[in-house]
């Protein structure tokens, strides 16, 4: 028995020896960047030097373009690309112009210095799910997910009123969220919403039901924000000779009316929560947010603003 003890004390030694000499030594490259992680400081460059002069120092707004999933849910980050670094300029350069400023001439720039989400976090790439494609998001009324920058072209008109109608969609969320609109409109299009099934109706379909797309039929919120969004990015001669026009050959609702409460209540909740006329005062010819939107979109889609 002592012989035996003394084999597994001599073991109990050697083992250690055995796994620290066996143990393949790790190497980590000198130039491996894990963003983060902490502990590491970025040199600002040209371009964060240009995000502090338009939107931090302005709107005290956080641009970030770096890849960092912490910024986004795990779900969404698994499914995205990084911005590339040439297309953050370009992106938020129209950004600019085409969301920010006409909402400082109809409402002043304190709106937006008060209302803007304080981030805005970019992505390379659309998130795609169940078939759909989702360019944005808001979160808890503070920060927008931006997505699909890598694709933008702002001398392509569908690419940046697609682009815009994102970034507007989302914003007007984050009014909603901040004052809620008339409980009234809920009860509009009643019985007609559809928060599961609504990608199976085509637009035109949705705009005989009262729905200014087929999206605005998952809910009152996006109902409305839609509706707001929409008729800025588009134009409101857009919605009558489109949307109004399919409405009036509507045999199933009333969906003219629908569409005319809706507005009316979009136009209400802007002037008498926030200040801000949204479509033109045709007696004093005063103009609205939709038209310094749409002179802003046909500007930049003729010449986009390189800085």
């Amino acid at each position: 028995m002592k012989i035996k003890s003394n084999i597994i004390k001599g073991l109990l030694l050697v083992l250690p020896l055995c796994f620290s000499a066996c143990r393949e030594v790790e190497v980590i490259a000198d130039d491996l960047n894990i963003p983060g992680l902490g502990g590491t400081n970025e040199v600002p460059n040209e371009v964060d030097y240009w995000l502090f002069d338009n939107f931090t120092e302005p709107y005290n707004i956080e641009v970030v373009y770096r890849w960092d999933p912490s910024q986004m849910s795990n779900s969404v980050a698994a499914k995205l690309v990084p911005i590339e670094y040439n297309a953050i300029k370009p992106m938020m350069a129209a950004m600019r112009d085409v969301w920010f400023e006409p909402f400082n001439k109809a409402a002043g720039v304190d709106f937006m210095k008060l209302l803007a989400p304080k981030k805005v976090v970019l992505a390379g790439s659309p998130e795609y799910h169940n078939g759909t494609i989702k360019l944005g998001q808001a979160e808890g009324g503070r920060k927008i997910l931006l997505l699909n920058a890598n694709n933008f072209n702002a001398k392509d008109e569908e690419a940046l009123k697609s682009a815009l109608h994102t970034v507007v969609h989302e914003f007007s969320h984050i009014l909603h969220q901040t004052i809620m609109f008339d409980k009234s409109y809920q009860a509009i299009s009643a019985g007609n919403y559809n928060s599961t099934g609504w990608q199976e109706v085509k637009n035109e379909e949705a705009y005989k039901l009262g729905f200014i797309s087929n999206y605005a039929m998952s809910g009152k919120d996006e109902d409305f924000v839609e509706m707001l969004s929409l008729i800025l990015v588009y134009g409101y001669d857009w919605y009558e000779k489109t949307i109004m026009k399919a409405a009036a050959e509507s045999t199933k609702v009333d969906a003219v009316s629908a569409l005319q409460r809706k507005l009316a209540v979009v136009e209400t909740y802007m002037k008498n929560v926030w200040g801000i006329r949204f479509l033109d005062d045709t007696v004093t010819g005063e103009k609205g947010l939709e038209s310094y939107m749409q002179e802003a979109v046909n500007t930049v889609i003729k010449t986009p603003p390189t800085e």
